[in-house]
């Protein structure tokens, strides 16, 4: 189960791991809570989506006015949080009985897999570092009691999680988001849906919510013009922020450097033509975009999110801001500017081999039995 496939992390790394299962072994249904991802196309033959049961009745429409209320009463709450607790009780649960049943996002998957679906073993994924995003871990501890896995995305994720109160540490099993390589590769190589006009190309990917910073990259480009740089951005990608964004975009007289892209089912395009890729994220359960942009051979500026340290050594494989715009202007800038340093990213990015398709998909099928 998963919220959806939309433009994301998880989203894009579901559809990675499915088609690696073993279908003479395993029968898969695949429950989304709201279809029409751009994703979707992605998902194999085989799998059998299945719809979220419908909702409805005079029970279901009041806890819907209670977690209305309740968003208005504690907005510092995540909302996943909040609507389980107005709305679980309403919530019909699933008749068809498992053998696996795995929550593929925090949140709302995990709260329905844990109390709404009968099955022998539960896993649950966890894909954003939940202690720093809003989630109590008072309020998630007996939903991941509830699991006999749970799957952190990253090395340093699985530290942070075994260090807190969410999860009973035991049950941690690490799981990286897996990547497919060629199909990666493959797909950079469609034509680019914008072309650049100027010497310089970035690019950022990702959704366009509050955690991935995409307000820094506008107050960097500005930095970067104002240094006399000459450049096209692209923010490939959607979300509730856009707006903001836009207004930002305005606000620094941006409209020549910075292209809004919108969602793209394939960025890579964007991410093999980009001179420099920049990850500008606050949190982040691993950073699968920095994967992609290393497979594609692309140097990186990320900003200090805590597990960015499993995928870039500063001035080895990428270089490594603090999170303000003036931090990555100037690490861009340094990659504009050092030939030398700017060669020896590459080549170092480009001896790297991500065998994600190989190693993960064995810790799956252990897990599932």
């Amino acid at each position: 189960m998963i919220d959806s496939l939309t433009c994301g992390g998880a989203e894009k790394s579901l559809v990675s791991l499915l088609p690696l299962l073993d279908y003479s072994k395993v029968e898969v249904d695949l429950m989304m809570v709201n279809m029409g991802g751009v994703f979707e196309q992605f998902v194999p033959k085989e799998v059998h989506i299945i719809p979220f049961p419908n909702q409805g009745g005079v029970l279901f429409k009041i806890c819907q006015l209670f977690f209305s209320v309740m968003l208005r009463l504690y907005p510092q709450r995540h909302g996943a949080e909040l609507r389980w607790k107005a709305m679980g009780t309403a919530y019909k649960r699933v008749e068809k009985k498992y053998d696996v049943a795995i929550a593929y996002q925090q949140g709302f998957p995990t709260y329905y897999v844990a109390e709404k679906v009968m099955a022998k073993k539960k896993i649950a994924w966890v894909n954003a570092d939940i202690t720093n995003v809003g989630y109590k871990a008072s309020f998630n501890r007996p939903f991941y009691d509830q699991m006999d896995y749970v799957c952190p995305v990253s090395d340093k994720l699985h530290a942070i999680l075994a260090a807190s109160d969410f999860v009973d540490s035991k049950k941690l099993h690490t799981v990286l988001d897996i990547l497919n390589v060629n199909l990666i590769r493959e797909m950079a190589k469609q034509p680019l849906p914008t072309n650049s006009t100027q010497p310089l190309t970035i690019c950022t990917v990702g959704r366009m919510v509050a955690l991935k910073g995409y307000d820094l990259a506008v107050e960097a480009a500005c930095l970067l013009k104002e240094r006399g740089l000459k450049f096209n951005w692209f923010f490939v990608g959607d979300g509730g922020e856009r707006t903001a964004v836009e207004e930002l975009i305005k606000k620094y007289h941006l409209g020549n450097e910075i292209t809004l892209c919108g969602m793209h089912p394939n960025p890579y395009p964007y991410m093999a033509a980009a001179d420099i890729y920049v990850q500008t994220s606050r949190f982040e359960g691993f950073g699968l975009t920095i994967a992609e942009a290393k497979i594609l051979g692309r140097p990186v500026v990320s900003t200090n999110f805590d597990v960015v340290h499993d995928q870039l050594k500063h001035e080895e494989n990428g270089l490594i801001a603090e999170m303000t715009p003036e931090s990555i202007t100037d690490n861009i800038l340094r990659l504009v500017n050092d030939d030398e340093l700017r060669e020896k990213i590459i080549a170092n990015v480009k001896k790297e081999e991500n065998t994600t398709y190989l190693t993960e998909i064995g810790k799956v099928e252990r897990m599932i039995g």
